[in-house]
């Protein structure tokens, strides 16, 4: 339960509850690189979609699967962490590049997106996805991955893809 949020001296300060507080300032001081890419990888736009809003998108210039995103403060909850759901539209993000040979030019639907957290994600580094295609049917395509930044992992998940042309 959120006790409050104030400003206090130079810093906002979040109290999650009596006993804990978060400077936010402190939690958010290490994003100095977040425009930079990442030797190997190619920034992507999409500015007229979500993936706009929530990106930029960075993918693997070596054809090989992987997507991340340089998490900044937006992409924070009050916890002074990445936001899960920033974490799960990476993991959708991830599913279409896993299957995107499989689709080839077809497009295609989310149609489940399972998730398990398994550490906080911290604000100010470069988060990763990857994984493998499990099985392309006719109209269904299944995959799973894994979610990290450098050795630590963040989230596992699976998800179901319909083409649907």
């Amino acid at each position: 339960m959120i006790a409050g949020v104030y400003a206090g001296a130079a810093t906002l300060r979040i109290a999650l509850c009596p006993a804990f507080e978060l400077s936010y300032c402190e939690a958010m001081a290490d994003t100095a690189h977040i425009d930079k890419v990442p030797p190997g990888w190619t920034r992507r736009e999409f500015p007229e979609s979500f993936g706009g809003v929530a990106g930029p998108f960075c993918f693997r210039d070596d054809g090989e699967i992987g997507v991340g995103f340089f998490s900044e403060p937006r992409h924070g909850n009050l916890g002074g962490v990445v936001h899960g759901g920033a974490l799960l539209t990476l993991a959708d993000m991830a599913l279409f590049n896993i299957c995107r040979d499989a689709l080839a030019s077809s497009r295609a639907v989310t149609v489940t997106l399972n998730s398990e957290f398994i550490s906080a994600a911290p604000i100010g580094q470069f988060i990763e996805a990857n994984g493998e295609l499990i099985r392309a049917g006719r109209s269904l395509l299944f995959a799973r991955g894994l979610i990290f930044t450098g050795d630590t992992q963040l989230l596992s998940f699976s998800g179901t893809l319909k083409r649907i042309s």
